[in-house]
């Protein structure tokens, strides 16, 4: 038998095993059901909206919990490290300074011009332009735009004073008082609200150009109001001043917003 005979025979063989099978056209009205069922499917299926399991999670919450969360975020946004290098590098600068100066008041002078321009340089970094990353995380957090930048400003400014008021009375020593102590916090918290409120309404390289160069025609000029020490006239009066424009200027923050919530 040749080759093609027996081609033939199991070609005959394996059809009787085999039954002709015709797929029915289907009906419109089947196709109609079928789509159907996909989108109910697709329903069952669909992703968790996040956004609304967030919002139920922190409705949930007590204001005590939603405040520390807020702080913890806002803490985190950029990292520890740079917080841990700030303190390192004012814990130098105090060191340095006070092993350096002839006297109590002209150490303190000087280290009240180096802390506050580190101050600064801390706004700057803290209210750096944000990237794309950094924006989706903020327009996506549960807490708005604006209470999350004022709460970096708190954290960065509670630093600096939790640092920097005993560091002062390390500088000056055993001629520390209380107007030591008010001499370090108000040019601290005046530049810190001069870099924050500047940068928020003008954008970092014009915030930060101003506020530098508030703070080189003081250290320049010889008429140095803003960094006051206890010995110098009008002491209290001036800083007492320098305190209201500064809660003046923070203030302006909270107008930026409602104006906004207005001209939507």
């Amino acid at each position: 038998m040749s080759k093609d005979q027996e081609l033939s025979r199991l070609e005959k063989e394996w059809k009787t095993y085999f039954d002709r099978f015709t797929a029915p056209e289907p009906t419109r009205e089947m196709t109609l059901d079928l789509i159907q069922k996909i989108k109910n499917i697709e329903q069952e299926q669909s992703p968790v909206d996040l956004r609304l399991e967030l919002e139920t999670t922190q409705n949930s919450l007590s204001t005590k919990s939603k405040i520390v969360n807020m702080f913890l975020s806002q803490l985190n946004f950029y990292g520890t490290t740079s917080w841990l290098l700030t303190g390192l590098l004012m814990i130098a600068i105090t060191f340095t300074i006070s092993e350096n100066s002839a006297d109590a008041m002209t150490g303190f002078s000087s280290w009240i011009k180096w802390i506050t321009l580190l101050v600064i340089g801390v706004i700057g970094y803290s209210f750096r332009p944000k990237n794309e990353g950094n924006e989706i995380i903020e327009s996506l957090s549960y807490y708005p735009v604006i209470q999350q930048i004022f709460t970096r400003f708190m954290i960065v400014m509670g630093s600096q004073l939790v640092l920097t008021l005993p560091l002062s009375l390390f500088v000056v020593g055993k001629e520390g008082t209380i107007l030591y102590l008010v001499s370090s916090f108000i040019p601290i918290f005046f530049f810190g609200v001069i870099g924050f409120v500047t940068i928020f309404w003008l954008g970092q390289k014009i915030g930060l150009s101003i506020t530098l160069f508030i703070w080189f025609s003081q250290v320049l000029l010889k008429n140095k109001l803003l960094f006051q020490t206890p010995g110098d006239d009008y002491f209290l009066t001036v800083n007492m001043i320098i305190l209201g424009i500064s809660i003046l200027l923070l203030s302006s923050v909270v107008l930026k917003r409602r104006f906004s919530v207005i001209w939507k």
